[in-house]
């Protein structure tokens, strides 16, 4: 319940509301005063000391190395043949692309076993390209299953002292897959050579580019486990912008309850980070810092 002797606009008391209206002319005093409140309302929400990620991307490379031994799960993909459905109804095809999803829990797993940081790094590489082909070769179903089984090594944290080089190069592929999401439906959205504007709104995308927004959103909320459906929603969260004005403001704080499910506290926290880094870019209505701060449950002193 909102107090109401707190519930004025701005923050301002009724009783300098009313003598502002009664003297017309602005003293100097409160000329100071507006000009302080706009330069603080204007002030970013992190301190002085904020690091790009794209230095502190590096940094975390070079420092957080291992030579103990990695091991990796690739997916090899299921045999099993799938029957064609071109021209079948919007919903026949939502309900093939998400058996196709399914697939990605009966076709089997080839664990590597023995590998170096390096090999660790190229094999993540691989994946890498291996989604840009996928993706290039109009294969959406298939580079969807490649960003969720590179979410998935997130929960792995064996080698800990590997851990946060690990969230640089998955985050990576999530950072591509996130890209070419959103360049997918842009591109549906040109009408006469003319593209969307960067300060769009809903109401100039079109039908058929938000019927393909929804229907990614719709495959991610099918995937059965916590992490990889978080991270890849994370990673596709700018594509709310095609669906609502509010819309990404509105599922960051979904998507930093679903945090409160993940039992490791270490995976919980680099989850967090990244909500904070793909969130702090799209929003400037919510505070970023106050939104995601550290749940007293989710103590890292385990690791202490």
């Amino acid at each position: 319940m909102l107090d109401p002797l707190s519930s004025v606009l701005d923050g301002t008391d009724p009783l300098s509301l009313f003598a502002a209206a009664a003297d017309p002319v602005p003293t100097t005093a409160t000329m100071d005063s507006t000009r302080k409140k706009r330069d603080k309302d204007d002030s970013p929400a992190v301190g002085s000391d904020f690091e790009p990620w794209s230095s502190k991307r590096g940094e975390i490379l070079a420092r957080y190395t291992t030579t103990e031994k990695l091991s990796i799960n690739l997916y090899m993909g299921s045999e099993k043949g799938k029957a064609a459905t071109t021209g079948s109804a919007v919903s026949e095809k939502v309900r093939t692309r998400l058996e196709e999803l399914d697939d990605l829990e009966e076709g089997s797993q080839k664990e590597l076993l023995n590998l170096t940081q390096q090999d660790y790094m190229n094999r993540i590489e691989e994946l890498n390209q291996s989604l840009k082909d996928a993706w290039s070769s109009d294969q959406k179903v298939k580079a969807l299953k490649i960003v969720i089984q590179c979410s998935k090594l997130l929960s792995d944290t064996t080698v800990i002292q590997f851990y946060p080089s690990k969230f640089v190069l998955i985050t990576d592929i999530l950072d591509t897959f996130g890209k070419l999401v959103y360049e997918r439906i842009q591109s549906m959205c040109v009408d006469n050579r003319v593209s969307l504007p960067d300060n769009f709104s809903p109401e100039c995308v079109n039908d058929t580019a938000k019927e393909t927004c929804l229907n990614w959103f719709f495959k991610i909320a099918s995937i059965r486990e916590l992490i990889p459906r978080f991270y890849v929603e994370a990673a596709i969260l700018k594509c709310n912008k095609f669906l609502s004005k509010t819309g990404i403001s509105e599922c960051l704080p979904r998507l930093t309850s679903m945090i409160r499910g993940i039992g490791d506290p270490l995976v919980a926290v680099y989850a967090r980070a990244y909500l904070c880094r793909v969130g702090y870019h799209l929003t400037l209505q919510i505070c970023i810092k106050d939104l995601l701060c550290i749940p007293p449950e989710n103590s890292l002193l385990s690791y202490s």
